[in-house]
């Protein structure tokens, strides 16, 4: 049977039969998974299930590794070269190593910095990254490359900055004429999954925040932003607008079902509110609260009140189950777990 994406879906049952499975004593072949109702519910040799279940046909899946994949929510691939340089930084380091690192790469570096951080996630555990986009005007189809070529899934953030526009309707029009050309472009990617980013709410207009929203919800996808990163972000939109950087999305009409907003730290409780009206979910990143020493989330309330949230690298570490650790140990040592 042809695999396609098509194959494995629609079905209340799969017997799928990849070239190697992942165990817990390593990688095996000849085996096999039922599917049932999207979980899985048998692993035993292709031979035994294939007789204990006559009816279903085995999906072949050559050249293929069936493994138990973790989601890194947030992460930046393109940054990979200045990890080296991320010590004793101030909280905002992206002023002084990430925003001009980034933009000085060409579409070689930023090919060859993410499939660096592709393999890194991979080794770590995650089959899934995402990406909230890179500042190298050259790099966004790279990175699309590189991550297709590892055969990791990847949900790829173009950044729709548009404070410094100086073309007026024009320049703004371009920026979201980008937009929608990159969702189609990448609509029925197997792998590279569209989705679009403003750096921060301060970075973009009320008028670009609320129409990017807008197009992803429209889209099915992912509008990403850095919310409350560390307190100097929280006190910079406060002295501008008057407002907290959730509110400001708030304000804008941009906080919808289909924002991905990484950190949120130093919420306040009308914000704890916004989140759980909105519909919006929440990359926490514990190990970047750790290095920038402001404040951590309290992943606690988000799961009581019903907001949705996963685990974030933001490019520290690319390793499962020290973030997991890490996720464990911030949230004891600054709000507790009963």
């Amino acid at each position: 049977m042809t695999t396609t994406p098509d194959t494995l879906t629609g079905h209340e049952e799969l017997l799928l039969a990849p070239d190697w499975l992942m165990l817990h004593d390593g990688p095996r072949q000849d085996m096999a998974v039922l599917v049932r109702g999207a979980r899985f519910a048998e692993v035993g040799t292709l031979r035994d299930l294939a007789a204990a279940h006559p009816g279903l046909r085995p999906v072949a899946l050559p050249q293929r590794l069936l493994m138990p994949g973790l989601i890194d929510t947030h992460t930046h691939l393109t940054q990979s070269f200045g990890k080296a340089l991320a010590f004793g930084e101030p909280s905002e380091i992206f002023r002084r190593i990430w925003v001009p690192m980034e933009a000085t790469l060409d579409g070689d570096a930023a090919y060859l910095s993410t499939k660096l951080a592709a393999l890194e996630s991979l080794r770590g555990g995650f089959t899934t990254v995402v990406d909230a986009g890179t500042r190298s005007e050259a790099g966004l189809h790279a990175v699309a490359s590189a991550t297709r070529e590892v055969g990791i899934r990847c949900v790829l953030g173009q950044i729709c900055n548009d404070a410094a526009n100086a073309d007026g309707e024009s320049g703004v029009r371009r920026i979201l004429d980008a937009a929608a050309a990159f969702l189609a472009q990448y609509e029925h990617d197997t792998l590279v999954h569209p989705s679009l980013a403003i750096s921060i709410p301060e970075a973009a207009t009320d008028r670009m925040l609320h129409d990017v929203a807008m197009l992803t919800r429209e889209a099915g996808r992912r509008f990403q932003t850095h919310v409350n990163e560390h307190l100097v972000a929280v006190e910079r939109s406060l002295v501008a607008r008057g407002l907290r950087p959730l509110e400001v999305l708030h304000a804008a009409g941009a906080l919808n079902d289909s924002a991905l907003l990484a950190h949120c730290t130093l919420l306040t409780s009308r914000e704890f509110g916004l989140l759980r009206d909105s519909g919006a979910a929440v990359a926490y990143n514990p190990v970047a609260s750790a290095w920038k020493g402001n404040a951590v989330l309290d992943a606690g309330m988000l799961q009581m009140l019903g907001v949705p949230f996963g685990l974030g690298t933001d490019g520290t570490r690319a390793d499962g189950l020290r973030l997991m650790d890490a996720a464990e140990a911030t949230q004891r040592l600054t709000h507790g777990l009963a």
